[in-house]
């Protein structure tokens, strides 16, 4: 099965724009997966720590944020600094998007500076496991992990790469062999992303339920998103915020996206789904 057209297309508007940082690059998915299948026994999973507000977003317009009250705890932009002022009571959690030097040039700063500000986690590289997005062997992420990574474990929790929901060799195999690479390696949160039809909520589920029976540490879904009308979308909102409140094993979540007319139009004022996602 393929990810939608309409993904598709938010995808190719998306690539290669910028957000709030020179070096970060972005697009939506454009992958094959294979679904999971749905747990047989529910799951055992760490409890998660951090803030009891789990929602967030994910932006690549500053102003964006500030639109959002109470419902978010925490924002982020696929950039180690966040591009303008952080709304008061919010955290921002700086991301080393890639291992190149565009991007691994004055991360060690930028992540000492942001947890100086109150960044209580730092996201790993972004779909590394996707040829377009930050395209890492697990043997070169692993090696980029210890030496970008884990000189901060300790003094903030680090989030793993965040995968695709791809089949093999991508999504939670991609994962499995990072994991077996960087075995030594501090990894205290799994990141995941997923992509699929807002009438697919059973999917949504039991993947994200998997993901944490599987590596029983904290889940981050720091991309999720739904094709279909909006009517659609915002019935897979209504559904799936409450859901991931309720779960244990997710400590934080943000929809794709905080811009590109989705959550946020380009007037800056929240759209349908905007509303839906800061009111629920």
């Amino acid at each position: 099965m393929k990810f939608s057209a309409t993904l598709v297309s938010i995808a190719l508007a998306l690539a290669g724009s910028a957000h709030g940082h020179a070096h970060v690059f972005r697009r939506g998915p454009s992958a094959t997966f294979t679904p999971a299948p749905a747990p047989t026994t529910p799951p055992t999973v760490a409890t998660p720590t951090g803030s009891t507000v789990k929602r967030g977003v994910s932006y690549n317009d500053a102003n964006a944020p500030g639109l959002f009250g109470d419902k978010i705890s925490w924002q982020y932009n696929w950039s180690p600094v966040p591009g303008g002022n952080v709304p008061a009571g919010k955290e921002f959690v700086p991301m080393l998007w890639g291992a190149d030097a565009d991007h691994t040039n004055g991360w060690m700063d930028d992540a000492t500076a942001a947890i100086a500000a109150g960044a209580t986690h730092l996201l790993g590289f972004n779909e590394p496991d996707l040829g377009a997005q930050s395209n890492l062997t697990p043997q070169q992420a692993a090696a980029a992990w210890r030496q970008w990574m884990e000189p901060f474990a300790g003094k903030a929790k680090l989030v793993s790469p965040a995968i695709t929901n791809g089949g093999a060799p991508m999504g939670t195999a991609w994962l499995d062999s990072f994991l077996e690479e960087c075995s030594d390696c501090t990894i205290d949160c799994i990141a995941m992303h997923i992509y699929d039809s807002a009438t697919n909520i059973a999917y949504y589920q039991s993947y994200i339920s998997n993901m944490a029976s599987k590596y029983n540490k904290p889940v981050w879904v720091t991309e999720f998103g739904a094709s279909g009308t909006t009517a659609q979308q915002t019935s897979f909102l209504q559904t799936m915020l409450p859901w991931l409140d309720a779960q244990k094993g997710v400590e934080r979540y943000a929809y794709f996206m905080a811009g590109g007319n989705i959550l946020v139009g380009t007037a800056d004022s929240l759209l349908p789904l905007g509303t839906t996602y800061n009111t629920l």
